[in-house]
């Protein structure tokens, strides 16, 4: 990684980052070290082995000792990361004119271990469930997420179980771009509901895939299906923008390691996924500033 990297992504998290009171170990110290680890992909268990072999890094954190991996566990689940992300988003320029929703499946046990418990039943993560995606049937958590376009940030993001249906979670994705000219999102999303929510709270055209497995009869569609079913045939070039949002899936699967978060006991996933989004975030952050290309991301995440 480039000497200017870290020490800009520190700056950046010392305005982000808030305090609500004095402790050993503040909140930007504590986020700091977060990201790094992320970035760096190590664990809590390792971290401290890591910094001490790692003395720049330390400083740049501003700290001469690292907790251990307990206090970075409890520290962790406490930290609003929606509201750290809000204050990089803030810092991300975009001009506001696409973006997409879509979602992804997080394995939390591997696919043999869920097909052997399927047959008794006895999950150890109850939240868990099979769920479809884009690599079939899965078992685990699913994670719906609105993405900037055109920056390639992710606004926001929530998670349920994998088998909650796409256009349920929808709307509070669709709140968190309400501001954008364009959401782009698949067939799973083209429903009367979702078209009249776009078009009655947000400022946004809604572009979607239509599904023909729902129909396309006129008496039985509403005006703003209608609509948006001519929109997506004169848009057909705009909505090839939807695969960026499968880019950004893939490099939080394939290089963040969010293709498998294992379950253990009182793991809290929003913080898992939230923590790699965030370090995402922070990289295309500094993409931008460095005027890189914003897919330049391998030679900054380890």
């Amino acid at each position: 990684m480039d000497a200017n990297h870290i020490p800009l992504i520190m700056d950046r998290l010392d305005k982000i980052v808030s305090e609500d009171r004095l402790r050993k170990f503040s909140n930007r110290i504590i986020v700091k070290i977060i990201v790094v680890l992320q970035i760096y992909g190590i664990s809590y268990r390792s971290s401290g082995k890591f910094f001490s072999n790692h003395q720049e890094l330390m400083n740049l954190v501003g700290t001469d000792q690292i907790p251990d991996f307990r206090t970075l566990s409890y520290r962790a689940l406490r930290m609003d990361w929606h509201e750290i992300n809000a204050g990089i988003i803030d810092l991300i320029e975009s001009n506001g004119e696409n973006s997409a929703i879509d979602s992804f499946v997080v394995q939390t046990c591997k696919y043999t271990t869920a097909q052997r418990r399927r047959r008794s039943g006895r999950y150890k993560d109850h939240d868990s469930s099979w769920g479809y995606g884009t690599k079939g049937f899965e078992y685990g958590r699913k994670v719906h997420a609105a993405q900037d376009i055109d920056s390639t940030a992710v606004v926001e993001w929530n998670v349920t179980t994998a088998s909650i249906h796409d256009s349920i979670m929808a709307f509070p994705m669709i709140d968190a771009l309400r501001n954008h000219e364009y959401i782009l999102m698949d067939a799973a999303y083209d429903s009367s509901a979702i078209y009249d929510y776009v078009m009655m709270n947000t400022h946004a055209i809604p572009v979607i895939d239509t599904n023909r497995r729902r129909g396309i009869v006129d008496h039985n569609m509403t005006f703003n299906r209608k609509q948006g079913i001519i929109t997506r045939e004169k848009e057909g070039s705009r909505y090839k923008l939807r695969w960026e949002i499968e880019r950004t899936f893939s490099i939080l699967e394939e290089i963040l390691g969010c293709d498998h978060v294992w379950y253990v006991p009182n793991r809290d996933y929003d913080v898992a996924i939230g923590m790699k989004i965030v370090a995402y975030n922070l990289v295309v952050m500094i993409n931008q500033i460095g005027h890189r290309e914003k897919r330049k991301i391998m030679d900054l995440v380890i």
